[in-house]
């Protein structure tokens, strides 16, 4: 029967003898509006299909014994057939049943088989013999309906019904029998007949001419039906050279639990092919069982790479502490695959020894060891260990230093900067001041304190040498903020070269339109690279800016005037082509007259002429005609021609 859900238990205490009390009449619910009377009286009036659909749905909740010679009556409507079955199915008491088998001689086609799947539903042992001989039907989904339903009434004689009609059927009802077979055998165990339910699954283990999964739910339901008289099965099929068997035994085994399962996939490791090894180690570290690790550490060591992988990736999967140090060992192997595995696996077991295993690393004399301990601190998420970090941040080794800057610009807190500053403030290599520039920048605005960040980076900048303010300045730029900017125009002004180079790349940098006047006034005074830098700079936040598109246009437009090489026009079209306006293809069009960036003008022009309305087709036919005579670019002349010809506008 169906499950009646909270909502209908509900409904049902509100009615008594079929009727709806006084309170659910005045405050009707959406499934009870009427007494069982009444549906009753939908169903036998001239009423709508819908009217009586609504009248069986109600039904189903309050229906009685009264309601059933009325509901049977609708069975041979193909219409209300499903609706009528729908309430039978959930009606109490021995007189839906006769019931419904009375109809059995009398239906065909799809009634019938719903008729079928109901009486399968309720699970009428007594309608056993009359389905049985509905597996001969010619029609196949008649047959496949009986096996179904013999398979949910779930009797010995409901087995032998279908088993006795398999052989003579059709090939295309042959699935639908075996599964009513396998509802039988499920019957059996759920009910404490696991004798019958293994003679069953053993009998259609043997069966011939059935699709594949057949065999393979047999086999796995003859393992698990035993229990631990099956790992003689289980262990024979793992050893099979057929895949499907094979397979089947797999999943039995990871639906079965105890260490003799676990012991039985290990000693199998020894005996089977490198493939099925693998499938095998995927089970056993789905499974989570640590006594697993030894024999999947045995086939890690050694042997084809990717079933030495594949062990690697189940001793992690398990992630018990003795997983740990095989992850740890294998780290060292000469193979850069097997090692990388060993490391990825290491990177994620949860557990304290893992920790304790990468601190370990850090403190290896072998500087690859300790960088590989760098990374794993990273990818696990190691704050704690920030101490250390800043330790491997004063390594003997450059690439050791470099990786702890790395992690440290991801796990370090504001509280670690002084230290990092100090760090700095010692630091006379160049890769060493990126480094921590680079990680002191990332810690700063990752906290969102641009003024804390200021203050501490300012307390350093005026006593550090040039090579530090330069870092320093770096890290300013990233920050950003008013004080920043204060500190980074001071040192605009410094007599130092390299300071004052710093400066303007910090400027450029920045990350926001706040240094855009700066900008701009160094590429009006200076020249060479520095001239560059802050050019490429303030075109940057003037296409990046969150201005509106007038004041991005005043900006570019500003850039456009300055612009002197056609790489610095380039990204002035460039940030151009992103504004979709009239007034910024109207800066564009001047710059096809030039003939070192027509192309690119061209490409600008197009991209905003094909998003501008129609009814700027006047100003879009000037520009695109411009297109036509001075871009070289096909593809830039295919989309002018292609743009023109939908707005319709003349060539000139």
């Amino acid at each position: 029967m169906k499950t009646i859900n909270s909502l209908l238990i509900a409904a049902l205490m509100c009615a008594t003898s079929g009727v709806v009390s006084a309170a659910s009449a005045t405050d009707p619910t959406p499934l009870l509006t009427r007494s069982a009377d009444q549906l009753i009286g939908v169903l036998q009036s001239g009423g709508s299909r819908k009217d009586k659909a609504d009248a069986c749905r109600e039904l189903a909740v309050i229906g009685t014994s009264k309601a059933v010679p009325v509901l049977v009556a609708l069975l041979a409507d193909e219409e209300l057939n499903h609706m009528a079955r729908y309430a039978l199915e959930t009606i109490p008491g021995p007189s839906v049943e006769p019931a419904l088998r009375s109809e059995l001689p009398r239906l065909k086609g799809r009634p019938l088989v719903g008729v079928i799947g109901s009486l399968g539903v309720r699970k009428d042992t007594k309608a056993v013999k009359p389905i049985a001989a509905l597996l001969a039907d010619s029609d196949p989904l008649v047959a496949q309906a009986a096996a179904r339903a013999l398979g949910q009434i779930g009797t010995a004689d409901a087995a032998k019904a279908i088993e006795k009609a398999l052989p003579a059927t059709a090939s295309a009802n042959r699935l639908a029998f075996c599964e009513g077979l396998f509802r039988c055998a499920e019957t059996f165990v759920a009910k404490g007949k696991t004798k019958d339910a293994i003679a069953l699954y053993d009998r259609m283990r043997k069966l011939s001419d059935v699709p594949h999964q057949v065999r393979t739910g047999a086999l796995r339901g003859a393992i698990l039906a035993r229990g631990p008289a099956g790992y003689s099965l289980l262990k024979e099929s793992l050893a099979s050279n057929d895949r499907v068997l094979f397979n089947a035994a797999v999943r039995a085994a990871l639906e079965t639990t105890g260490a003799e399962v676990t012991r039985v996939l290990a000693v199998s490791l020894t005996q089977i092919s490198p493939d099925n090894q693998i499938v095998v180690m995927q089970a056993l570290g789905a499974r989570g069982d640590e006594s697993a690790v030894a024999a999947l550490a045995t086939q890690a060591k050694s042997g084809a790479k990717s079933t030495r992988i594949a062990a690697i990736r189940a001793v992690a999967a398990i992630g018990a502490a003795a997983s740990v140090p095989v992850m740890v060992q294998l780290i060292e192997d000469s193979d850069g695959e097997i090692s990388q595995a060993a490391v990825d696996g290491l990177a994620g077991i949860p557990r304290r020894e893992a920790y304790i295993a990468v601190l370990q690393m850090l403190g290896s004399p072998k500087a690859d060891r300790r960088i590989t301990g760098i990374d794993l601190v990273g990818r696990r998420r190691m704050v704690t260990a920030v101490p250390a970090l800043l330790t491997a941040a004063t390594d003997s080794d450059a690439k050791v230093r470099s990786s702890a800057y790395q992690r440290l610009g991801k796990l370090a807190a504001p509280a670690e900067v002084p230290a990092m500053l100090k760090l700095l403030s010692r630091s006379t290599d160049a890769q060493d001041l990126s480094g921590l520039a680079e990680a002191i920048s990332s810690i700063c605005t990752s906290a969102g304190s641009p003024a804390a960040a200021t203050e501490q980076v300012g307390g350093v900048l005026s006593g550090a040498q040039p090579a530090q303010k330069g870092a320093l300045l770096a890290v300013l730029g990233a920050v950003g903020g008013e004080k920043a900017l204060a500190a980074v125009r001071t040192a605009l002004s410094d007599s130092n070269a390299e300071v004052h180079d710093a400066a303007v790349r910090a400027l450029a940098d920045w990350p926001d339109a706040a240094a855009a006047p700066d900008l701009l006034q160094i590429v009006r005074s200076a020249s060479g690279s520095q001239r560059e830098v802050a050019f490429r700079g303030f075109v940057r936040l003037a296409r990046e800016s969150s201005a509106a598109a007038p004041e991005k246009l005043k900006s570019l437009s500003e850039a456009a005037g300055v612009a002197t090489s056609p790489q610095e026009k380039m990204l002035v079209l460039a940030g151009l082509g992103d504004i979709l306006s009239v007034e910024s293809l109207r800066l564009v069009t001047p710059h096809l007259a030039d003939a070192a960036v027509a192309d690119e003008a061209g490409a600008a022009a197009v991209k905003i002429a094909e998003k501008l309305d129609a009814k700027e087709s006047a100003d879009i036919g000037k520009a695109l005609n411009q297109v036509l005579k001075a871009a070289k670019s096909e593809q830039v002349l295919d989309k002018a021609r292609k743009r023109m010809e939908k707005l319709n506008l003349p060539v000139q």
